[in-house]
C-alpha cells in the first residue's frame, strides 16, 4: 500500500464488480460490472485525493516512458505519463464511467475507452500493458484471470511487457483492514472533507477476502458504503497462470524497490513478456 490515505483506495480502486452501494439518502446505483464507489461521479472525483504520488507510480512510470505504445487496464498512470513528456500512443480502458469522466477531464490526448478487460479486443498491439492499483485482485477466479491474461497476450507485440501487482497473501494485509487502522480524511475537489475507512467482514479460504469501505462527507452527512471482495492469489499458482498464458515472467518483486519476494513482502510485482 501507499501512504495511509492512499492505501484505502489501493483496496477499493476498481473494486469487485456486481455490487450496489447504499447511502443515507437512498441508493447509489453502480454501472454494470463496476464498483459502485468509482462508478459514481462523486466518488470518482475523490480518487486523486486518496491516491497521492508514491513509489508504485515511480515504478510504473519507469516502464511507461520508454514504451512507444501503452495500454493501461484502468486509468491509473496515463495522465501522469503525458505530464512527464510521453509522446507516444496511450490508451486507457476502464469499466467505470465515473473514472473515465475524471480521466477525460484531465487529458484529451489519451484515448479513453469503456470496456471490461476480460473481453477486450482492440484489434491491435502495444509495447506495454499495465494494470495498476491492485486491480488484478478483482479477478476472483481462475477463469477471469485466464481471460484477462489472454487479452493481455493478444494486445502485446512479441516481447512486449505486461506489468501488474497483487498483494502478497503471506503478508495477510487484510488483518489491518479495520476502521481504527485505516481511517483517513481527505479533501474533495469541491473542498469537502471526506472520511474513508475499511471494515473487514470475512476471509473465505483459500484466497478471498470480503470487506466494506465507507465514504463519509462531513459537511453534508452523505455516506456511501461499498461491499467488495479481493482475491489474494498464491504466488506459485500466479506464475503458472502467467506461463500458461504465454507470458514469461522476467521480474518478480516483493516491493517497489525491486527487492525479492519474501514471507513479509507486501507485494508481488510482476513484469512479464509475451513469448
Amino acid at each position: 500500500m501507499r501512504a495511509t490515505a492512499a492505501s484505502l483506495v489501493a483496496a477499493t480502486k476498481n473494486d469487485v464488480p456486481r455490487r450496489r452501494a447504499t447511502c443515507s439518502h437512498g441508493v447509489v446505483t453502480a454501472d454494470h460490472d463496476v464498483s459502485p464507489a468509482y462508478g459514481a461521479d462523486r466518488l470518482a472525483a475523490v480518487y486523486d485525493a486518496l491516491n497521492t504520488w508514491g513509489s508504485s507510480d515511480e515504478f510504473y512510470l519507469r516502464h511507461l516512458m520508454p514504451a512507444a505504445s501503452v495500454l493501461d487496464l484502468g486509468c491509473g498512470m496515463l495522465c501522469r505519463a503525458r505530464v512527464a513528456g510521453h509522446r507516444g500512443d496511450l490508451v486507457g480502458v476502464d469499466p467505470a464511467a465515473g473514472m473515465l469522466a475524471v480521466a477525460r477531464a484531465k487529458r484529451d490526448d489519451v484515448a479513453w475507452l469503456r470496456a471490461r478487460a476480460q473481453a477486450l479486443d482492440l484489434g491491435r498491439t502495444f509495447e506495454l500493458v499495465t494494470m495498476t492499483g491492485h486491480a488484478f485482485q478483482e479477478l476472483l477466479d481462475d477463469d477471469d484471470v485466464r481471460a484477462v491474461l489472454a487479452a493481455v497476450h493478444r494486445h502485446l507485440v512479441p516481447g512486449g511487457r505486461f506489468v501488474f501487482e497483487t498483494r502478497n497473501p503471506a503478508a495477510r494485509a487484510w488483518q489491518r483492514w479495520t476502521p481504527g487502522q485505516t481511517r483517513a480524511t481527505v479533501r474533495s475537489p469541491a473542498g469537502d472533507e471526506v472520511v474513508v475507512w475499511h471494515d473487514l467482514r470475512r476471509v473465505r479460504p483459500p484466497d478471498l477476502v470480503d470487506y466494506v469501505t465507507t465514504f463519509h462527507w462531513r459537511g453534508t452527512g452523505y455516506t456511501v458504503t461499498s461491499a467488495s471482495t479481493l482475491r489474494f492469489v498464491d504466488p506459485v499458482w500466479l506464475n503458472t497462470l502467467c506461463t500458461d498464458a504465454g507470458l514469461r515472467v522476467d521480474g518478480w518483486y516483493g516491493d517497489w524497490d525491486r527487492s525479492a519476494v519474501t514471507a513479509t513482502s507486501p507485494e508481488i510485482i510482476v513484469v512479464a513478456a509475451r513469448v
